[in-house]
């Protein structure tokens, strides 16, 4: 029967695993909201965030879109799908708000859901999120999570949300719409969830093989092994998992604690951890890699904060530690590091399995490995040129891949002379830091007739740990006579 489960323990529950759980829609103000929520139809919250800054700019407030020409307002939410008909309702929204409501607008459910394009899903969005007032929309998300949780048997999304508005205090009902979004994006998919890592495993019927999954009709197998969190778990296994709050600092270790299962532990991340995209929306943003926003992060109460000794200063590590956070920092400057990162990583998160099997894939992955290959300089930005010579990951990379990296120590800047006195013979232009184009490939082949200049996924070269193999691979096909 709908809401058997034990609703202060599930809240609690939720609470803990997504405590940053908000709106995943950029916005300002209603205005910014409204618009966002109805670009938002069959389409990514990911999207619409790329799409809203050009659009605001252009039509800061609903007077500047009443007057906007359809086909400019088309052209610049194409992106979002369906863009004719969101433009029309976006134009047709704006002239009444700008008629009926002084141009502002409106925090009545009823006033907002009669304006076009809005509805009621679109009203309780903007009601909860713009004005504070109690609402709980039903989204995909929340469909299938309430259904699979056994909190409603509703075939549609007006029964779920009734059953959980009467389940539910009106007080909870903002935090628990977001929370349980984050919770199936997180973990349960719809298509393959993540039973075995689902902090409610032990509270839900469907993950448990209790009951048939209502959004497929399948049975799940039960899980082997009880979820992450158990309510009294032993000494031996709450030391096995870990810290419950990470923030990374470091975008290609982000990245791998997500591989390691560990998505609904992160806390905070850099605006440059940005793999895999759906973080973006999910997990909040504590400034850049070297400039943190320390205050953000000591309100985020982590148990861990992970940095990297080149990717971020001594400064905010000082800072964090004496705010009394703890703290790993990594250093990794060659594939030897790796190893020892791996271990060290996956004992600190409560992976220790984890970590020693990416460690010893990585010394296989090594073995027999040519050294003494042709010279190669890695060039990472221009204007002045920069490389990656030795003491440094790439570089290493690049060596234990069979070339052999030239150039001078660490990030040294390079002129074009320097470049013709090197003579290498295979030149490697990532796409990041710097954007090397085709273009760029096109111009230094020319200069360097002799040589193999090969464009390379930056990510792949440069984010150690996460993608580590995916760099040697990449290098070992311009070894390979096929890269010649």
């Amino acid at each position: 029967m709908p809401g058997a489960l034990p609703i202060a323990q599930l809240l609690e529950r939720l609470g803990r695993a997504y405590p940053d759980a908000r709106c995943a829609l950029d916005h300002r103000d209603p205005y910014q909201l409204v618009v966002a929520t109805v670009l938002s139809a069959q389409c990514t919250d990911a999207r619409v965030n790329l799409t809203t800054p050009a659009f605001f700019a252009r039509f800061p407030d609903p007077a500047s879109l009443a007057r906007a020409d359809p086909a400019e307002v088309e052209a610049l939410i194409r992106s979002t799908g369906f863009f004719r008909n969101k433009a029309k309702n976006l134009l047709a929204m704006a002239r009444m708000l700008v008629e009926r409501h002084l141009g502002r607008v409106p925090g009545e459910r009823e006033a907002l859901a009669a304006l076009p394009g809005v509805g009621p899903k679109t009203a309780n969005v903007v009601l909860a999120n713009a004005f504070g007032v109690p609402a709980l929309a039903v989204d995909t998300h929340i469909f299938r999570v309430a259904r699979r949780l056994g909190l409603s048997e509703g075939a549609n999304p007006d029964k779920v949300e009734a059953d959980l508005c009467r389940l539910f205090p009106p007080e909870r009902w903002i935090e628990l719409h977001h929370q349980l979004i984050f919770h199936g994006r997180r973990v349960c998919h719809a298509r393959k969830p993540d039973c075995p890592g689902c902090p409610l495993l032990d509270l839900c019927p469907t993950g448990r093989g209790e009951a048939a999954d209502p959004h497929t009709g399948i049975k799940l197998a039960a899980p082997a092994q009880p979820g992450p969190r158990q309510e009294t778990p032993g000494p031996d296994e709450a030391l096995a998992q870990g810290p419950a709050r990470i923030v990374s600092l470091v975008p290609s270790v982000t990245e791998l604690l997500v591989e390691w299962g560990l998505a609904t532990r992160l806390a905070g991340r850099t605006t440059f951890c940005v793999e895999p995209r759906w973080i973006r929306a999910t997990v909040p943003p504590v400034g850049g890699t070297k400039t943190p926003d320390l205050p953000r992060i000591v309100s985020l109460r982590p148990d861990l904060v992970i940095l990297e000794r080149d990717e971020n200063t001594r400064e905010a590590a000082e800072a964090l530690v004496a705010a009394g956070l703890k703290l790993l920092v990594l250093e990794i400057r060659s594939l030897k590091d790796c190893l020892k990162a791996y271990r060290e990583l996956g004992d600190a998160v409560g992976r220790p399995g984890a970590g020693r099997e990416r460690a010893e894939a990585l010394e296989a992955l090594l073995k027999g490995r040519p050294r003494k290959g042709p010279r190669t300089l890695t060039l990472v930005w221009k204007d002045p040129w920069m490389s990656a010579g030795a003491g440094t990951y790439v570089a290493d990379v690049v060596r234990q891949s069979g070339l052999t990296p030239i150039g001078p120590e660490r990030y040294p800047t390079l002129t074009d002379a320097d470049l013709a006195a090197l003579d290498p013979e295979v030149i490697l232009l990532p796409d990041e830091p710097y954007r090397f184009t085709a273009r760029h490939q096109a111009e230094l082949q020319k200069r360097f007739p002799r040589a193999r200049v090969r464009k390379l996924d930056g990510r792949h070269l440069t984010w150690y740990l996460s993608r580590t193999r995916q760099a040697l691979e990449a290098l070992a096909a311009i070894v390979s006579p096929a890269g010649t």
